[in-house]
């Protein structure tokens, strides 16, 4: 009787063991074969995060990147760095007004348009125009569409306001400015300078407000323009001769800077559209 019971417990045991063995093939065979996707879910998740950031890195880039420049130079010096969506992205200074004015304002972001008016109806900036002090307004790109409407939009900003004046540029020299540790403004000023006297280097103007460069430009040029003895005679053909005593019709030459002797810059916003080597003429007083 105890044989038959142990051998019943045995069978069972047996069956245990089977049972036991049976759920570890499964486990190994089943279970195991639908948890391999895991890998390939984990992979795709990476890749998709992976994309992810990079197109948000690349719609950072995107946004961020200036395609076009607006240099505003009085004695403050700023560059306002423009987006292919005409905001400002950046804000360089390049003097210690320069500074002190880009903490003053808060126009990162803002249309361009709004952050210029912003800036020229600021105290500091008032202050100076009201005291004399000349303005550039230099405008560089490299898209032609949105460099056109950029000028346009800055010499209507500047139209009626006094000792404004407006240029255009090109990316390569406001690259060269800022090698120089200058804004283009400035640099651009410099250039029309050097010109008139190839002496003058880059360090003698850095200090400078851009109203003592032009005055000292218009100085070179009335100097130029006192060494030609030549003058126009009355285009009504009366034949009389100049003071000087020149011929009847010879007529004075000017200077390649594109105004005439004894001018200023400052007031001819007509001339915003002009080479960086020209300029606009301010209207005697």
């Amino acid at each position: 009787m105890n044989e038959k019971w142990k051998s019943a417990f045995d069978q069972i045991h047996a069956e245990d063991e089977l049972k036991t063995r049976t759920k570890e093939y499964l486990s190994e065979k089943i279970y195991h074969r639908r948890a391999a996707p895991r890998p390939i879910f984990r992979r795709a998740a990476a890749l998709a995060a992976g994309l992810l950031l990079l197109c948000f890195i690349g719609g950072s880039w995107f946004f961020m990147t200036p395609t076009a420049y607006i240099s505003i130079d009085i004695n403050p010096s700023l560059e306002l760095g423009i987006n292919r969506f005409d905001r400002v992205v950046s804000v360089e200074s390049y003097n210690e007004d320069g500074e002190d004015l880009a903490r003053a304002l808060n126009i990162t972001f803002m249309n361009y348009s709004d952050a210029l008016d912003e800036i020229l109806s600021s105290r500091s900036i008032e202050d100076y125009l009201s005291g004399d002090a000349l303005m550039s307004l230099t405008v560089a790109g490299d898209n032609d569409t949105q460099y056109t409407e950029i000028l346009d939009t800055v010499e209507t900003c500047a139209d009626g306001r006094e000792n404004i004046q407006c240029h255009s540029g090109n990316t390569e020299e406001m690259h060269e400015a800022h090698d120089a540790g200058v804004s283009f403004g400035k640099y651009r000023a410099y250039l029309i300078l050097h010109d008139l006297d190839p002496s003058i280097s880059l360090d003698d103007i850095r200090s400078m407000t851009m109203r003592e460069i032009y005055d000292l430009i218009d100085s070179y040029d009335g100097d130029q323009g006192t060494e030609n003895t030549g003058t126009r005679a009355d285009e009504a053909g009366t034949g009389t001769e100049a003071g000087t005593g020149a011929e009847a019709g010879t007529e004075t030459e000017t200077a390649d800077t594109g105004y005439e002797p004894g001018s200023r810059p400052g007031e001819g916003h007509g001339q915003g559209r002009q080479h960086h080597r020209e300029h606009g003429k301010r209207e005697n007083d």
